[in-house]
């Protein structure tokens, strides 16, 4: 679980986020929104300890990602994927070599990454563009080689920073349907957009921002709650433990080859009326086979 406790973050003394709490179970696909400058990307930061709270605390699983010691914290970061709005690709290199390297930097045998990247290049349609740099693609094919970097290490949280920012309407649902589908194979998303045809598009968990603090969260559209059940299947994961004894064990990996949060509880009577979301088939998740 990921959980926010009295966060508070500032800048030159100027708050960005104003003492905010909140929780996400494994398996939720959640919504930050809000408008420019309220605090939706602060958030992405901290999660990926890109940036550390001025007060409060963010934890994963119980572990205090602040007092990760280094070694525990790239243990971390390797069991989550990030799609950046500006994609952050390495320019001098190709779509195949950009997808790769997020595999090289983890330490992961030649013999899985060649295999690994054919599947992300097919299933993200950039079998014909594997040899292309990023000055040579159109804004929707640097999403997609965003987004396969993102899952080449098969990432049990995938935190995705305006994804639909820069391309066009069909492009940016083809892009959602990617991340209701890896969210259906068991991995917590974390989307911050402030499209509001995006939001609506999903009907999922929405947290919203507005001077830094959580002025709605319920599941609904980008305008309010919806009394609909959520379009979004929430995965629910079994309990596991870490690794190491420091390691935060939320959203272990279900593949050998891989390396590497206030709203619901596991319990059905904690769950608040809006938060209830269609169970996944069978009660049970599949493995994160993406």
């Amino acid at each position: 679980m990921i959980a926010f406790s009295s966060v508070k973050k500032e800048f030159h003394g100027n708050a960005v986020l104003n003492g905010i709490s909140f929780q996400i179970q494994p398996g939720e696909f959640v919504c930050l929104t809000g408008p420019s400058g309220a605090g939706k990307s602060t958030i992405v930061h901290l999660l990926i300890c890109a940036e550390v709270p001025t007060s409060g605390t963010i934890e994963v699983d119980g572990a205090d990602l602040a007092a990760l010691p280094r070694p525990v914290l790239q243990m971390y970061r390797r069991k989550m994927g990030v799609l950046f709005q500006d994609y952050k690709l390495l320019a001098d290199r190709t779509v195949s070599e950009n997808i790769a390297f997020a595999l090289e930097v983890s330490g992961v045998p030649d013999d899985i990454i060649g295999p690994r990247v054919d599947e992300l290049l097919k299933r993200l349609r950039l079998v014909a563009r594997r040899d292309a740099f990023p000055n040579e693609l159109s804004g929707g094919e640097k999403t997609r080689t965003a987004l396969a970097r993102a899952l080449a290490g098969r990432p049990s949280i995938l935190i995705a920073d305006e994804p639909t920012g820069n391309i066009d309407p069909d492009q940016s649902m083809e892009i959602l349907e990617l991340l209701k589908e890896v969210n259906r194979e068991g991995a917590t998303v974390i989307l911050a957009s402030h499209d509001q045809r995006v939001i609506d598009s999903l009907n999922a968990r929405v947290l919203r921002l507005e001077n830094g603090k959580i002025v709605r969260d319920s599941v609904g559209g980008y305008s309010g709650a919806s009394s609909a059940v959520a379009t979004v299947d929430v995965v629910k994961k079994p309990v596991t433990h870490a690794h190491h004894p420091h390691v935060p064990a939320h959203h272990s990996h279900a593949s050998s080859h891989a390396h590497g949060t206030e709203h619901s509880a596991t319990k059905k009577e904690h769950v608040a009326p809006h938060e209830h979301h269609k169970p996944h088939s069978g009660g049970k998740i599949k493995p994160i086979g993406i």
